[in-house]
């Protein structure tokens, strides 16, 4: 996080590069311009800051209509600097709970209320009297400051030790609404955060607890008006910030005796505010100094030197450095870390925010260590190109270019840099450079799927709705966002429409629900649609369906396949193709924009699909899974065939139509192309297979697929348990049933 809590250690796999050949490489002005030119085709820019900021307003957003929460995202994938298994870190903003400056006066809050007393306290923290409780007692908000309460200094105040103990509870708790291959080990205390450990899937997640500061302590306005060299930022950045709230988070000055008792500031927001208006070479400086730091000066002591340290040093050389110019990328980059250097050896960096506030204090006390940081820094000024491109870090979201320049120097080690960068610079083309409008759809997937992480209604959708459309309604990823919402919108109404006896009130429900499913076809090319499909489905239009259906099924067509993006993949491929060609491939795209999602249905949803799909749904409880389950796209639309011709009874079309199922089911399955995540949701095809085959009587297939589902998702909660309960029941197994 922006507040001294990264965890600073990689969650990589790969081993550190340690025998690679030295390249031939200097830390000229030429080759600095060539290596932003890299970053800035592997998207290292302030663009991609601006596609972060849009994806925190969307995440924001969801958690607070939709969860009732305040929460801030922060740490890496805010700032262009995460890889694959980075930390995801947020600070969660407790509610009805406000600090408060002596002689502040009434406050607008009708909770908590808490007044900062740094009298006796290092720089940079504070303690919390007590001013006023909610009556409220049963809010956690309320309860969380009553259990944390001692008498001190003839008051009463709160103790950050107890509050983040408390704290350390309720997120344990939150933990449980995910399905258990998702479920964190136990959370322990990390600073003023509870960190929560998803070994299965390589990363941790630092969740700090905040209480917001209706002013920014005094110290702090000397920030608001110091004099700046470079005029970064500027006065209307000035003014923006100003305006935004600091925080105090649970945790005490390291040396103090009344440690569990002080509380820390912090500037989450104003940080933030800071990162995303870095322009690029400021970002590509900041991401160069953070890979070097991570991967060679980690190596002597992982625990001295986290990212928020690094970001206050480029944060105070952004306000002497004027000329920003790609060709001085390097000799920026040189000058953060002599003064990380400087700062080591004096054992002193002051907070951004709060001058006095040494950040270093505790840290860097053995001297043998500081010795070997420093000369390990002095080694990497000599040659800092060579030394970042000998690191591993790659972007999460893209980094073919810089993976390039090193493979191609590791081949080729006695070729001049210049050489080697422009041959890779001129590989650029249309086809190699990141779909803007594919990345933008993926990102706003994965965002506005938390809309799904609990139950929720129409009127809070369309509060996210709102507040998108009067920020983002022109950025690609505002316009996906609201696709999405569209769709959950229209099985919402679906869902409504089902509960109403008042048959007028009905049909104008079902109406709006299909404009809804049309409105967001756009939103992929096979996901979209099915929605759309389900919406027949209900209202019986089985002709619309076939006709759709054999048009469908004939075509050859190279979709590219994202799943349930930072999710889950419910299937192989990285391609799909409606008529299940294995040999398709990228040539075989009718639009470069085309991309495919998996088919996402709510626990609110379960009235309004077809019956295998309501056994999935009728378990998306939060406790075994999330409150939403995913299909692969052309699982979905094999199913809804099969169905139909059931509906029908057409029994030679039943026989077809479950062949095509099953071969589906394996297809999706056995691709070898799509190599970004391990399917973990593959159960509920099988699932839906060995519904098809049960209904059909088809015992033994039935029992093969159910028995399989189990096999690779072994929980309660998987709706194949109930599926074999439900078989051996008509088999005439009671007994074992019950036994």
């Amino acid at each position: 996080m922006s507040v001294e809590i990264i965890y600073s250690r990689t969650n990589s796999d790969q081993p550190v590069l340690s025998n690679v050949k030295q390249f031939l490489i200097s830390d000229d002005p030429e080759s600095s311009a060539v290596l932003s030119d890299i970053l800035s085709l592997d998207n290292i820019t302030n663009e991609e800051l601006d596609l972060c900021r849009q994806w925190v307003f969307i995440y924001e957003c969801a958690v607070r209509h939709i969860h009732n929460m305040d929460t801030f995202a922060t740490g890496s994938r805010i700032d262009c600097s995460s890889s694959p298994g980075s930390d995801e870190d947020q600070m969660i903003q407790i509610k009805d709970t406000e600090v408060t400056t002596e002689g502040d006066g009434e406050t607008s809050v009708s909770g908590n209320v808490l007044v900062m007393d740094t009298n006796n306290c290092a720089p940079g923290y504070t303690f919390l009297r007590t001013y006023k409780l909610s009556p409220n007692l049963q809010r956690h908000e309320t309860k969380s400051c009553l259990e944390s309460c001692l008498k001190f200094n003839g008051y009463v105040g709160l103790s950050s030790d107890l509050y983040i103990k408390y704290h350390m509870g309720m997120i344990a708790d939150m933990d449980k609404y995910s399905p258990p291959s998702f479920h964190a080990g136990d959370s322990i205390r990390h600073g003023p955060c509870v960190m929560l450990s998803y070994s299965k899937h390589k990363t941790d997640s630092d969740m700090g607890i905040g209480l917001r500061c209706s002013s920014w302590p005094k110290e702090a306005n000397e920030w608001i008006t110091r004099k700046r060299e470079s005029n970064w930022p500027n006065q209307a950045l000035i003014d923006k910030i100003k305006a935004m709230p600091c925080h105090v988070l649970p945790v005490g000055y390291p040396n103090s005796e009344n440690c569990h008792l002080e509380w820390r500031f912090a500037f989450v927001l104003p940080e933030r505010e800071l990162i995303w208006n870095f322009n690029d070479v400021q970002i590509q400086c900041y991401t160069v100094f953070k890979t070097l730091k991570k991967e060679i000066l980690d190596e002597i002591a992982p625990d001295e030197i986290n990212s928020f340290h690094l970001k206050t040093i480029v944060f105070w050389l952004s306000e002497r450095i004027a000329n920003w110019d790609r060709s001085f990328l390097i000799d920026h980059v040189k000058t953060c870390l002599s003064f990380l250097n400087s700062c080591i050896q004096q054992r002193h960096l002051s907070h951004y925010f709060l001058r006095s506030r040494n950040l270093f204090a505790g840290k860097l006390e053995d001297e043998n260590t500081r010795g070997r940081l420093s000369t390990e820094i002095l080694r990497i000024l000599e040659r800092t190109l060579e030394s970042f491109v000998n690191c591993e870090w790659r972007y999460k979201y893209e980094n073919k270019y810089l993976l390039s320049l090193r493979l191609m120097l590791q081949k080729k080690p006695q070729i001049d840099f210049h050489e080697v960068a422009r041959e890779v610079l001129d590989t650029k083309d249309k086809k190699s450079s990141r779909n803007k409008y594919t990345h933008a759809r993926s990102l706003s997937m994965e965002v506005t799927l938390s809309v799904m992480f609990l139950q929720t209604n129409v009127e809070r959708l369309l509060k996210i709705a709102e507040d998108i459309t009067d920020d983002l309604k022109d950025k690609l990823m505002g316009i996906y966002a609201l696709k999405f919402l569209s769709i959950r919108v229209g099985m919402l109404y679906l869902v409504e429409a089902k509960k109403t006896a008042d048959s007028a009130m009905r049909q104008k429900l079902v109406s709006e629900a299909k404009w809804c499913f049309e409105t967001g076809l756009e939103h992929d090319v096979l996901a979209a649609t099915m929605y759309l499909l389900n919406y027949h489905y209900q209202a019986r239009n089985y002709k619309v369906i076939g006709k759709f259906l054999s048009e469908f099924f004939s075509r050859r067509l190279a979709v590219p396949y994202k799943g349930t993006p930072g999710l889950v993949i419910c299937g192989n491929r990285s391609f799909l193709s409606p008529d299940m060609d294995e040999t398709v491939c990228e040539r075989d795209m009718a639009n470069e924009n085309d991309i495919a999602f998996d088919v996402v249905f709510g626990c609110d949803d379960l009235s309004c699909v077809p019956p295998a799909l309501q056994y999935e749904c009728a378990l998306l409880d939060g406790r075994y899974n999330w409150f939403f389950c995913s299909i692969n796209p052309l699982v979905y639309v094999c199913y809804i065939e099969f169905q139909v011709v059931f509906n029908l009874r057409d029994l030679e079309q039943m026989q077809l139509a479950v062949e095509r199922l099953r071969k589906m089911v394996l297809y999706v399955e056995n691709g070898k192309g799509n190599l970004t995540n391990t399917p973990i949701e593959l159960h509920r095809n099988y699932n839906i297979l060995g519904y098809c085959y049960y209904v059909l009587e088809d015992v033994v297939n039935a029992l093969k697929w159910f028995v399989k589902s189990l096999e690779v998702c072994p929980t309660i909660g998987n709706a194949a348990s109930y599926h074999l309960c439900i078989l051996l029941y008509f088999l005439g197994f009671p007994n074992f049933i019950i036994h």
